[in-house]
């Protein structure tokens, strides 16, 4: 019993001389964002169409929790809604008794800095997924929502390079018969002396739901470069992207596939504090011709996750892929005209990167064309009022007869104010 009680208070006394060593010290910070967007939508060509008038509002709460200065849990809720509208059971929500049930976990996951030695790191949960200038895959911060990815990643984090292993579930099927899960693995890389990122992209979805066995529902391969360079008052960036592999095109038949995405934008910093700068670009995605019917080959490139809002006009008319590609050739300009105000102005000319069949034409077989339309966009931003960042801006689209569908057609017409708060 003596021998008992004097391991037992050996025991208790080791503990209490190890705590200051094994206990985790962990520090809490809080963020958050309110952000109110009005807009005035009148996107249709049609001359009978009015403007869509509604606002939106996107709310978000986190709280990151740093143990040890090493793992951080991450914890992010959001709530996104449209003032006056219903909620996911049909039952309208403002002035009214019922709860919207809305709120949903937008982040959460957890990192690590130093998972086997100092540059090992790995990230767990759903998180925001970003890389390069977001043409390829991007969070889509414009959205209401954002888009958020389930799964993993592993990185190595060298002083001249980090390589970063990434793990993405798109489709998560459960099934116990066969495996129809869709998932997304990458080797994305960069080489910060230069600024040059890489990455080779796996995309599977094994559904075979009506398929021969030996035909892949999706089978892409996407290799691509991102670059940017800032040379005294120039500035320089560029997107290259192939996509390969196979997808099907009917129960029996699949498509080989052979696509491309060419980005390419410079621009020019003038000296002065108006920060003034111009730029020149094209974006230019591959697509089908037309003129094979019978061939095998998918031509039309797939824009993937990227944040498309950012860089086809923000009227958003070019946010899928489309089988005839897109070109769009675009000047771009920007200056501060006071401290504390920007004001930003886009020319966007848009055509096809191969024809596709005008749906106003009167002849058998209808003419071909490329036409698509010329859009305009002015932004104007401040952050003079103390504590919120205040933007708003004005789009333009004149659509061609065969883009509208239509002749005599409105042009597009698009505007919004927006207020943000961060903390």
């Amino acid at each position: 019993m003596k021998k008992t009680f004097i391991l037992g208070l050996a025991g208790i006394l080791l503990i209490a001389l190890l705590a200051p060593v094994i206990q985790a010290e962990t520090k809490i910070t809080f963020d958050g964002q309110v952000r109110v967007r009005e807009m005035f939508d009148k996107t249709s060509f049609d001359t009978s169409a009015v403007f869509d008038h509604f606002v939106e509002m996107r709310s978000r709460v986190g709280v990151k929790a740093t143990v040890d200065d090493n793992t951080t849990a991450y914890v992010q809720i959001q709530d996104s809604r449209v003032f006056g509208a219903t909620d996911q059971f049909g039952n309208f929500q403002s002035g009214s008794l019922n709860d919207g049930k809305n709120v949903d976990i937008h982040q959460a996951y957890i990192s690590i800095d130093n998972l086997f030695g100092k540059r090992f790191g790995a990230k767990m949960g759903r998180f925001e997924f970003n890389r390069g200038n977001q043409r390829v895959f991007g969070a889509v911060g414009w959205s209401n929502v954002a888009r958020a990815w389930e799964g993993g990643m592993y990185w190595y984090n060298h002083d001249k390079f980090k390589v970063d292993l990434v793990w993405l579930k798109s489709i998560e099927n459960r099934d116990t018969g066969y495996d129809r899960d869709y998932d997304i693995v990458g080797l994305f890389g960069k080489c910060k002396k230069s600024n040059l990122e890489w990455f080779a992209v796996m995309e599977l979805d094994k559904d075979t739901t009506g398929l021969n066995a030996d035909i892949n529902k999706l089978a892409r391969m996407d290799l691509g470069l991102y670059y940017k360079r800032l040379f005294n008052q120039f500035d320089f960036e560029t997107n290259v992207v192939f996509q390969g592999g196979t997808m099907s095109r009917d129960a029996a038949t699949e498509y080989d596939i052979a696509a491309m995405l060419l980005t390419l934008e410079a621009g020019y910093n003038f000296e002065g504090d108006k920060n003034a700068r111009v730029a020149l670009g094209i974006d230019i995605a591959s697509g089908n011709d037309p003129t094979e019917t019978d061939s095998l080959k998918w031509t039309a490139y797939n824009n993937m996750y990227y944040t498309g809002h950012k860089f086809r006009g923000y009227m958003d008319y070019f946010l899928g892929s489309n089988s005839s590609g897109l070109v769009d050739f675009m000047l771009r300009g920007k200056f501060d005209p006071i401290p504390g105000w920007t004001v930003k102005g886009d020319l966007h000319l848009f055509s096809t990167a191969e024809d596709y069949a005008d749906p106003t034409s009167t002849t058998t077989p209808p003419a071909m064309t490329k036409d698509v339309g010329t859009e305009i966009d002015i932004t104007v931003s401040t952050t003079r009022v103390a504590g919120v960042k205040l933007d708003c801006g004005f789009s333009y689209f004149m659509a061609k007869d065969a883009f509208a569908g239509m002749t005599d057609s409105d042009p597009g017409l698009w505007a919004y104010s927006m207020a943000t708060v961060n903390f």
